[in-house]
């Protein structure tokens, strides 16, 4: 729809329009139904007779009155209100009733399983403020905000001003079959701040109390969360992290934090990770607030996710992108620095180990696909901020300005920073203005930089050439950088090129020569008379962004060696040099699946053994020879269980490798194993198996043929919460069976009772995709692609399109003939497909082309290897 869609050209139409904009907002949660009452009054300067549009994504609208004079209600229409000879100040009502929703945006509604009480939240980014009230939705028309919310008494509610005590109010509300009194909070307006960055929360939450020391004085701080989790807030620990992070930001800003509380909520259902609402952080109670044992992974993810957000309350929020081309100064920034945080403050100190092993190599993926982009990118429109949110605008983003504190000085770099907040706060800016700043602090020019490193999309290639004497003594060793033939241009790097040397059964650096790349190929004469290394990377320590193929020498050596690796650093940029080579055709995937297996029981970063577990398994289904899928998967097994049983008790490395082993089961006699675990017929030393594994393993159960919907009907019977009814519906959708399969996509598809929650719908999707032999979903391939557009259009946006990228048949490469056609003809078929659900299905060809390419490498090395089979 027209309206639901904002064109940049709009949005600076109306800035230069409309300014200095307050809003009081007036919520209703207390009526029963699907819809709320919101009302609201606008204050804002115009330029006097001019015409502008307000947007209002309401069920139905009542009133509409503009300096005094009601308007006729036809001036709603496609979701906005059209509003006319405008003064110079102006102010506009707008009443009606909204819709709860349930797919993570706007107002979601959650009803909790347990006791049938309900729990609120809003996420208003990147557009959905105007489905809670009329507002002009866009980042750079910031305002105040003041918000009145009307509830049930028993409730708390939580925005983005110091949260006030609640007023009694005359009437009643039922919930979950009591009924009970009504309460009103009414909050202090805030500073200007960005429509996407308001916030609401309401519902019977708990909180942690506490208090953050900032520069100009104490910050009142509070962790909330449902009250059936009110053990497993770990406030203590979240707010210790947020401040070190407070401390160090303070510091390296030069401006005090800007706001005057805050808080952080762990919400249900949540589509995203979290969000930056001013001095109201939501957080994925799904993904973050842990019910069992976390992994390291786990806990160091919820570490920089916390520091991430915190410093969006400057990157973000107090200066804000004027567009959403600019999306890349809030998100790369946060990205850059929560790590850089995570690092210095935090216990987890090897941070940029997780950030290359799972983050950059994500990006690297986005960045070879035909829908890449560059980190500074044109949206046109709010529709296509859906697919900005990716890990070119985050990784990629947050290793280019890795690299730009390297090329300017660490010094140099946050002086820039500073100086911008400085200039800028309350305000909007832009790339040209965020550069301008560094450039001053550097007294150095970033035009050539910026043209390479932020406008020009693609990921390059670096390898090494290396030529030695005859006693083994480097002659020559220079570094080519591949470039994409889309996107021809050599980027300037600043890298660490190392040599690795087997010495008493270790692989350790025998020396470094730190390298300025740039070109097509670097010469590096000082290497000139060193020992040729075991292994060579021309990326150590990983301070750049680029792939790396890894010379013969040193994949001879990886193959003999590999659990010889003791730095984690080197672990991981070792292995994704292997996966990248697989991906890219040069190397078969048997050879990568084997570093895996032969590394993962010593790997030293938990994220970095979670990730190649997930690639691992992704390898085998997709980039390994069909014929040797099945044998395979039974030996990865087999070697994870005798790993585990190897492993030290109580470590982290057992849970990951107990998780690991559970994805790859497949033969009954790998099932038996999960199921005396889930049954306390067995145990493992140190490792009690809580409510959240046993999910991990009845899931692997299902994969593995052992367990059908009745059985995993009486375990949800035994975990009546919200996540035991999210993480039974996935289960049930990861029976190996074609029959189960089906009855997940009509879920998702033919909802009998309307769509389900984003988390459910998540958790469908994911147990669809997952299969051992993903032969097992040839049946339903084309009810898939014939319904997938009907799915994406009843689901637009995040939700819809995170599960059309689980359900698209790209796991059928190599077991159905003709599968590029088939995407192919989808496309012409459906040209006129909303954008991002075309652009889901261009890039699910290439993952197509690019597996048929891995299994012919796969093959051929099956054919020079003949006994590689068994």
């Amino acid at each position: 729809m027209p309206g639901l869609n904002l064109t940049k050209r709009e949005a600076q139409e109306r800035f230069a329009t409309v300014a200095n904009v307050r809003y009081d907002v007036a919520l209703d949660f207390t009526a029963a139904g699907d819809t709320f009452r919101s009302e609201t009054t606008v204050e804002f300067d115009a330029v006097p007779g001019s015409t502008t549009f307000i947007e209002a994504v309401a069920a139905r609208i009542d009133a509409i009155e503009l300096n005094g004079e009601a308007l006729d209600l036809s001036a709603h229409h496609d979701h906005r209100i059209e509003v006319a000879g405008l003064g110079a100040r102006n102010t506009l009502r707008v009443a009606g009733h909204f819709a709860y929703r349930n797919d993570g945006q706007a107002v979601h509604r959650f009803l909790d399983p347990a006791d049938g009480e309900v729990y609120l939240y809003t996420q208003f980014a990147a557009n959905d403020a105007r489905g809670a009230f009329a507002c002009f939705d866009q980042p750079d028309i910031k305002a105040e905000f003041a918000f009145a919310v009307t509830v049930p008494e028993h409730w708390a509610v939580v925005s983005n001003s110091p949260t006030p005590p609640p007023q009694p109010v005359a009437g009643a509300s039922t919930v979950g079959g009591l009924t009970r009194g009504i309460a009103r909070w009414v909050f202090a307006p805030t500073v200007p701040i960005p429509a996407y960055a308001a916030a609401v929360v309401a519902g019977p939450y708990v909180f942690h109390e506490g208090m953050l020391r900032g520069a100009a004085g104490d910050i009142p701080a509070r962790v909330y969360g449902r009250p059936a989790l009110e053990d497993h807030l770990d406030g203590e620990e979240l707010l210790a992290v947020t401040q070190a992070g407070l401390e160090l930001y303070e510091r390296v800003f030069r401006t005090p934090y800007p706001y005057e509380k805050y808080d952080q909520v762990f919400v249900p259902q949540y589509t995203l990770g979290a969000m930056e609402n001013v001095g109201c952080v939501t957080i994925s109670e799904d993904r973050f607030l842990f019910r069992g044992r976390a992994s390291a992974a786990n806990r160091e993810f919820r570490a920089v996710v916390v520091l991430h957000e915190l410093a969006h309350m400057w990157f973000g929020n107090l200066v804000t992108m004027k567009w959403w081309d600019d999306l890349w100064l809030n998100e790369s920034f946060a990205e850059f620095i929560g790590t850089w945080a995570g690092a210095e403050v935090s216990e987890w100190k090897d941070a940029w180990v997780t950030f290359a092993a799972d983050r950059k190599s994500v990006a690297y993926l986005q960045d070879q696909l035909p829908t890449t982009h560059a980190i500074v990118t044109r949206i046109p429109d709010t529709e296509a901020t859906v697919s900005a949110f990716d890990m070119i605008t985050y990784a990629k983003g947050a290793s280019a300005l890795k690299q730009l504190a390297r090329h300017v000085g660490e010094d140099a770099f946050f002086d820039g920073v500073a100086r911008y907040l400085a200039r800028y706060h309350h305000g909007n800016a832009t790339l040209a203005e965020f550069l301008a700043e560094v450039e001053a602090a550097a007294g150095a020019t970033l035009e050539e930089w910026a043209a390479v490193w932020l406008e020009t999309p693609g990921v390059t290639t670096l390898r090494p050439i290396v030529a030695t004497d005859e006693a083994g003594a480097i002659i020559r060793l220079a570094v080519a950088e591949d470039v994409p033939a889309e996107f021809p241009v050599h980027r300037p790097h600043q890298v660490e090129v190392a040599g690795y040397s087997l010495r008493d059964g270790r692989l350790g650096r025998a020396w470094s020569i730190p390298a300025g790349l740039d070109g097509e190929l670097t010469e590096l004469p000082t290497a000139a008379g060193l020992a040729r290394p075991d292994l060579l990377l021309v990326n150590d320590r990983d301070l750049t962004y680029a792939k790396l193929h890894l010379d013969e020498a040193s994949l001879a050596t990886i193959d003999r060696h590999v659990a010889a690796i003791e730095d984690p650093m080197v672990q991981a940029t070792v292995l994704d040099a292997l996966w990248h080579m697989t991906r890219d055709g040069a190397l078969p995937a048997q050879r990568y699946v084997d570093a895996v297996l032969a590394l993962l029981p010593h790997i030293g970063n938990s994220a970095a053994g979670e990730a190649h577990v997930r690639q691992l398994l992704f390898a085998i289904t997709r980039y390994l020879a069909p014929a040797l899928v099945r044998a395979t998967t039974e030996r990865a097994a087999e070697s994870l269980w005798s790993a585990l049983g190897a492993s030290e008790p109580a470590s982290d490395a057992q849970l990951q490798l107990l998780r690991a082993y559970a994805q790859l089961a497949t033969t009954t006699e790998q099932g038996l194993r999960l199921r005396a675990l889930v049954e306390d017929a067995a145990e493992l030393p140190g490792l009690p198996v809580d409510s959240d594994l046993t999910w991990d393993l009845l899931a692997g159960l299902a994969a593995a043929g052992g367990i059908g919907a009745e059985e995993i009907g009486f375990y949800a019977s035994h975990d009546r919460s919200a996540a035991g009814e999210r993480r039974a519906a996935g289960v049930r959708a990861s029976i190996s069976t074609v029959e189960a399969k089906r009855d997940a996509w009509n879920a998702l598809a033919r909802p009998a009772d309307g769509a389900p929650n984003n988390a459910a719908q998540f958790e469908l999707a994911g147990g669809f995709a997952r299969v051992l032999d993903p032969a097992l979903l040839a049946p339903l391939m084309d009810d898939v692609l014939g319904t997938m557009r009907a799915y994406y259009e009843a689901n637009a946006g995040f939700v819809g399109v995170r599960v059309v990228k689980a359900v698209l048949p790209t796991y059928l490469t190599g077991r159905v003939e003709g599968l590029s056609g088939r995407i192919e003809g989808w496309l012409a078929d459906n040209a006129d497909a909303p954008r991002v659900l075309h652009r889901a299905v261009i890039e699910a060809l290439d993952h197509v082309h690019r597996a048929q390419v891995a299994q012919a490498a796969s093959r051929m090395a099956l054919a020079d290897r003949p006994a590689a089979r068994g």
